[in-house]
């Protein structure tokens, strides 16, 4: 198995037997009253169906056929895997102190801005568009409660 994608698939399919097993030792519930192994299980299985397809497609036709020593050699923008990071720790470590709406809009002007620079006046829209849309899902349409820090909001 040279190819990176049959590892890959492998790999996955190993994972997602090992999410089947454990999702069925949790209650399973029904499809109106699903109970905690309910999602894992079918996770497991989805994920594990598309891992034996992954393989099974690599090893049959050598499509995406690339050797992880490739994959390696690749040019990797490490500064920029270190900075969503960087944003990602930052989120979560003040998630709690300054609130939702306040992070989800920094992570956003940083992803959108610094990883692939977007004009500023689109920046700041579609930060604003998706920090607002997701607190309107979350909060006020599945009533979930999220983190509203010193600010209130």
């Amino acid at each position: 198995m040279k190819k990176a994608d049959q590892w890959s698939g492998f790999v996955l399919s190993i994972l997602a037997a090992g999410m089947i097993w454990a999702a069925l030792g949790l209650p399973y519930g029904d499809i109106r009253k699903p109970g905690p192994g309910f999602f894992p299980f079918w996770l497991g299985v989805i994920m594990g169906a598309m891992s034996i397809g992954l393989f099974v497609r690599t090893a049959l036709t050598g499509e995406n056929a690339r050797t992880i020593g490739s994959i390696l050699r690749e040019d990797v923008r490490r500064s920029k895997v270190l900075l969503v990071l960087a944003a990602l720790i930052f989120y979560a470590f003040f998630m709690d102190d300054v609130g939702f709406l306040i992070v989800t809009f920094l992570l956003m002007v940083v992803l959108l801005r610094f990883i692939e620079p977007q004009p500023w006046k689109g920046v700041i829209g579609w930060a604003l568009a998706g920090s607002v849309g997701s607190y309107l899902i979350f909060e006020v349409w599945m009533k979930l409660r999220l983190p509203k820090g010193w600010l209130g909001i």
